[in-house]
C-alpha cells in the first residue's frame, strides 16, 4: 500500500511543482495541443510561475505526494467566471504524472480539493476541460460533474474549445 499525502504547497515546493506540472501537462495533451506548443511548456517557465505564485500567495496550490515522491498538483479557489455567483469554487487545474494515473489517485486528489472548496464555504464546484480531452471528461463525469452548457475558445498553438462542468458539493 502506498503512503499518500496531500497538502498545501509551500514556497520550497516551487521546483517540484514546476516539474510535475510541465511533465503531466505535456503528457496529458499529446495529440490535442500541437507539439510545438507543448515543447514550449517547460520546467523553467513553470518554475517562474510557481516561484511568483507561491511567494505572493496568489493561488491555493495543493501537492499530491505518493511514497515521498511528488505525483500531482492542483489549483483550487474562487471561480472567476462572470456568469457564476459567489457560491462557486473552481478546480482551476489538476495534473498527475503518468506513472500515477489509473490508480485511483486522481479521484482521491480531486475529492480532497472539493472538500477544501466546501471548507472555504462554496456549495458548487466548477472546472473547465478541453472538449477533445475525452479521458478527462469521462473522469469528471464519473465524479458527478456535469456539462453546464458553457463553452469558450482558448489558443494553445491552435484554437481549442473548453467546456465547463460543475457539481454540487455535498
Amino acid at each position: 500500500m502506498s503512503e499518500i499525502e496531500i497538502r498545501w504547497a509551500e514556497y520550497a515546493d516551487w521546483k517540484v511543482l514546476a516539474h510535475v506540472h510541465s511533465e503531466s501537462y505535456r503528457n496529458a495533451y499529446i495529440g490535442i495541443i500541437p507539439d510545438h506548443f507543448l515543447e514550449r511548456f517547460t520546467v523553467a517557465k513553470r518554475e517562474e510561475y510557481y516561484q511568483k505564485s507561491l511567494s505572493e500567495g496568489i493561488e491555493k496550490i495543493a501537492l499530491l505526494v505518493v511514497d515521498n515522491q511528488a505525483a500531482g498538483c492542483m489549483i483550487v479557489g474562487k471561480c472567476h467566471d462572470d456568469d457564476l455567483d459567489e457560491k462557486y469554487g473552481e478546480i482551476e487545474a489538476i495534473y498527475l504524472l503518468d506513472a500515477y494515473r489509473g490508480k485511483g489517485l486522481g479521484k482521491v486528489f480531486i475529492n480532497w480539493g472539493i472538500d477544501r472548496l466546501k471548507e472555504f464555504g462554496y456549495v458548487k464546484a466548477s472546472l473547465w476541460v478541453l472538449k477533445e480531452n475525452i479521458n478527462a471528461i469521462s473522469f469528471y463525469e464519473r465524479l458527478g460533474f456535469v456539462f453546464d452548457g458553457a463553452e469558450r475558445l482558448i489558443n494553445r498553438g491552435k484554437e481549442l474549445a473548453q467546456v465547463r462542468c460543475q457539481k454540487t458539493i455535498e
